[in-house]
């Protein structure tokens, strides 16, 4: 039985994300240059949601993950420990205050916003 949950396995220097059993997209840490939070929608209960951009993509373009992905929690585990505890330091400004969807660049440069985003789903790469 297919998985239809998207799967980010960390692997070694890459990040990979899969979504039916097939790899959708894979970076290399290295590679990323902005890292967002955001939550899904204003309704305060809405998915939280990380968006990765690298130097070869448009400002205010990102791959993403919502928190119904397995091994979410292991990837913001993996921010931290690569971008000098970014999640950890900044993750209130992605849910605070409730009722509001915030976009927070815990790494690097922002240049997206929420509503002006384009973000790639591993459920449509």
């Amino acid at each position: 039985m297919l998985n239809f949950n998207p799967r980010i396995i960390l692997d070694g220097e890459e990040l990979a994300v899969s979504f039916g059993g097939h790899e959708v997209w894979r970076l290399r840490w290295d590679d990323v240059v902005e890292v967002a939070i955001w939550r899904e929608d204003a309704s305060g209960g809405g998915s939280l949601c990380v968006g990765l951009r690298i130097a070869t993509m448009k400002p205010g373009e990102y791959l993403g993950v919502s928190e119904s992905a397995d091994g979410f929690a292991t990837v913001l585990e993996e921010i931290d420990r690569r971008f000098d505890n970014a999640y950890a330091m900044k993750w209130q400004g992605a849910v605070f205050p409730p009722m509001a969807t915030q976009w927070t660049v815990v790494y690097g440069q922002a240049t997206g916003r929420a509503e002006l985003a384009n973000v790639v789903w591993p459920e449509a790469a």
